[in-house]
């Protein structure tokens, strides 16, 4: 399949992506509107603090997800079936270890952790650790799922995921009817119900990969060999992951320990908030990431270059495209989501969001290092600067500064990490810093300084209503548009862009 093929395929896939992430968003919403409610901001805070410590091990599950896709993808791309059978087998192997190790971790170590370190409403701790049980169930769940999550993405058959989403809806609209009606302490059957939609999407996700790709017909076997090279990849993307589950959810205890559960529940929200963004991107990214690793597979340095620059940019408008209305009305649109909104949430999701748009752009480099398989220089440098975030919050909340001075420092050093990475990739993948400057990090600098300004004036001049966020997302959309079509792509770019849209239509 040519290049041409190739690309087309991506913005297939972003289509569909894009069409299961306006369900996805929409439904999660409206759920952590009733959630919220329902369970109230101190049992919601309590939840958040719960699904963190649980949370604190899915590093492990991150460095093997990574490793298990990357391996998938490469063996598509060389069109190796039978290794293709037998990466996927020892998947399933590994997998179903790491989730013994992490059930055992979660029922000793977390549990000690639950019950002695984790600050508690009075009256809480039994349907905490009820919670707490049903989290563990829903962890392992996700894990057991990964392989076949990662088979489908590996084949690019994202339009399984737009359909996906309507039984993802229908479920979780049932979660929240039962939520509401049932008599019940609302803690424990949120938890037990967010299980049991995890375990009917696992099993969903199993009767389709065994029924459509043929490698996922599971057959025990045992290759020392891959699983040692499955294992040195992991160990490596294991050290970043670590690293950043571990700031991610230190943050959680911190504001536990030094502010309280009703900080949690505005981080819960503020992280909900830019969950549903990250669908946005995550909707792009998914359709990409194959043809990267593929693309490198084959060795087509200029198209894996081309595709990085693309990619990119693309990366950072789609996320800046919804993000910046949401940030501009971020408190008429907390009032009319949520109601009651806990203190702080606004400035929170300012941050969260923040430090997402660094990521945005810089999605495609991390992804290409994935590609090459040669992690560990990469991971250290990395892993050595985002590391200074534990210390450095705690820091900042012992000496009495504000919670949100912990979420603008984790921003700070993800902004430095972005600067390091590029200059690093010329070692790895001999990426061109002029290029990648000009062809990417120009080109996102003048779309930023044309779009921005003008719809940050007038939100300063008009109140909180329909009005401003009608008036300023109009006027944001018409000036990045503008912006990306002027200044912001390549002439290929465009020419696909105009023959994708005009395709849909």
């Amino acid at each position: 399949m040519d290049n041409s093929e190739n690309t087309k395929r991506v913005a297939k896939n972003t289509f569909f992506l894009f069409l299961r992430m306006i369900i996805v968003m929409c439904v999660g919403l409206y759920t952590s509107r009733v959630v919220l409610r329902t369970l109230g901001i101190e049992d919601y805070g309590v939840y958040n603090v719960i699904g963190s410590v649980v949370v604190l091990f899915s590093f492990l599950q991150s460095a093997l997800t990574n490793a298990t896709y990357r391996f998938l993808a490469y063996d598509l791309g060389l069109n190796d079936k039978e290794r293709l059978k037998k990466t996927f087998s020892m998947s399933i192997n590994t997998h179903w270890i790491l989730a013994v190790i992490i059930f055992i971790l979660s029922e000793t170590v977390g549990l000690w952790f639950l019950n002695t370190k984790i600050v508690l409403p009075d009256g809480r701790l039994f349907a905490a650790n009820w919670a707490y049980q049903f989290a563990i169930f829903s962890f392992v769940v996700s894990i057991i799922k990964t392989p076949y999550h990662s088979s489908i993405i590996a084949h690019e058959q994202m339009n399984f995921f737009a359909y996906t989403s309507i039984i993802e809806v229908l479920l979780k609209l049932g979660t929240l009817y039962l939520l509401i009606n049932l008599s019940f302490d609302k803690l424990i059957l949120y938890s037990f119900l967010t299980f049991l939609v995890g375990l009917l999407i696992l099993l969903w996700y199993y009767w389709h990969c065994k029924r459509t790709f043929q490698e996922c017909n599971y057959h025990f076997c045992w290759d020392s060999s891959l699983l040692a090279k499955m294992i040195k990849y992991s160990g490596w993307s294991l050290l970043v992951s670590a690293v950043d589950v571990g700031i991610t959810q230190s943050i959680v205890i911190f504001f536990n320990i030094f502010v309280g559960v009703v900080a949690n529940a505005a981080l819960g929200i503020a992280n909900s908030v830019n969950g549903q963004l990250n669908a946005f991107l995550h909707s792009f990214t998914q359709a990409f990431e194959p043809q990267i690793i593929k693309t490198y597979a084959k060795g087509d340095r200029i198209y894996f270059l081309n595709l990085i620059y693309s990619t990119s940019k693309i990366s950072y408008y789609l996320l800046f495209l919804v993000s910046v209305p949401v940030l501009l009305n971020v408190d008429f649109v907390l009032r009319l989501w949520l109601g009651e909104v806990p203190t702080d949430t606004s400035l929170f999701i300012f941050f969260v969001v923040l430090y997402s748009l660094v990521d945005s752009y810089s999605a495609p480099l991390w992804i290409s290092v994935y590609a090459t398989g040669n992690l560990r220089n990469h991971q250290l440098l990395m892993s050595t600067i985002r590391l200074l975030n534990i210390p450095l919050a705690y820091f900042l909340l012992m000496i009495g500064c504000d919670a949100w001075s912990a979420l603008a420092l984790k921003v700070i050093l993800n902004f430095i990490c972005s600067i390091v990475r590029p200059i690093y990739m010329v070692y790895l993948i001999k990426l061109s810093l002029s290029e990648y400057l000009m062809n990417v990090l120009v080109k996102i600098l003048l779309v930023t300084a044309i779009s921005l300004p003008l719809p940050i004036y007038v939100s300063l001049q008009m109140n909180g209503g329909w009005e401003k966020l009608f008036s300023t997302t109009i006027l944001f959309l018409a000036l990045l548009g503008g912006a990306i079509v002027s200044l912001g792509l390549t002439k290929k770019e465009k020419k696909l862009l105009y023959s994708f849209i005009k395709r849909k239509n």
